[in-house]
């Protein structure tokens, strides 16, 4: 799967949505999430590891490893 950020009319929203469950997909988070600046930045930043381990670019962490963060 390939994970897009996009930025689109508010009004546009509920027909972009469609479309996209039409085909597959998911919404992982919107505007009306209130995410903050960090907090996007956080979830952008956590995609491209996930899409990395997925590439075999990437070692995952252990779960130990979690709880020494």
């Amino acid at each position: 799967m390939t994970t897009l950020t996009i930025e689109i009319p508010d009004r546009e929203m509920a027909e972009f949505s469609k479309i996209i469950k039409k085909k597959g997909g998911h919404i992982i988070a919107d505007s009306t999430d209130d995410l903050s600046k960090s907090e996007h930045i956080s979830l952008t930043q956590s995609l491209k590891e996930a899409e990395l381990i997925q590439a075999g670019k990437l070692k995952p962490l252990r779960f130990d490893d979690l709880w020494d963060e």
